[in-house]
């Protein structure tokens, strides 16, 4: 049973390992998180192509899309950073008691303006990396495992703590 073949085929080519280049601790780590040809089971038996790879105009369409999404929640991220900032100093005139403190405000604007500004890079950078492939007409992984999953655990993080520090400020 380990001598399969496939009459219709022709000659039964020999897999042999294919080189793509130079391994490392460096690549062998992206080719994990993002799953490239180096250390991806099974792609050092894939014979490279020899023709380029077509890229349809849809293709192009989903990429500004899904760019232009990332870039939608990091402005609505800082917008609401911007707003918080703009409401705490309208109010610093006003002796009235507020619900959460100043310093709540404060430091909630500092955790989520970087974070909208994360978030603002890593849509570049993805846009960027993205692109490359298809003007290239590369073969390449083109789903990110490792860049959502770190986004959305970070906001849920900073929203936890956020909440928390609402809740003491509200009880003490």
């Amino acid at each position: 049973m380990s001598e399969l073949t496939a009459p219709l085929l022709g000659q039964r080519r020999s897999l042999e390992r294919v080189s793509h280049g130079p391994t490392g601790t460096l690549s062998a780590l992206s080719d994990r998180l993002f799953g490239t040809r180096m250390h991806t089971e099974g792609a050092e038996l894939q014979l490279p192509r020899k023709v380029p790879m077509r890229v349809e105009p849809k293709s192009y369409f989903a990429l500004e899309r899904t760019y232009l999404s990332w870039m939608g929640m990091a402005v609505t991220m800082g917008g609401v950073s911007s707003a918080l900032v703009g409401f705490s100093n309208a109010d610093a005139t006003s002796e009235q008691e507020q619900l959460i403190s100043r310093r709540t405000i404060d430091i909630i604007t500092c955790v989520y303006t970087p974070i909208a500004m994360l978030i603002m890079g890593y849509a570049l950078w993805t846009y960027e990396w993205r692109s490359s492939f298809m003007r290239k007409k590369q073969l390449g992984m083109f789903d990110d495992k490792v860049g959502p999953v770190t986004i959305a655990c970070l906001v849920l993080l900073t929203l936890m703590v956020i909440f928390v520090l609402a809740v003491y400020d509200f009880l003490y």
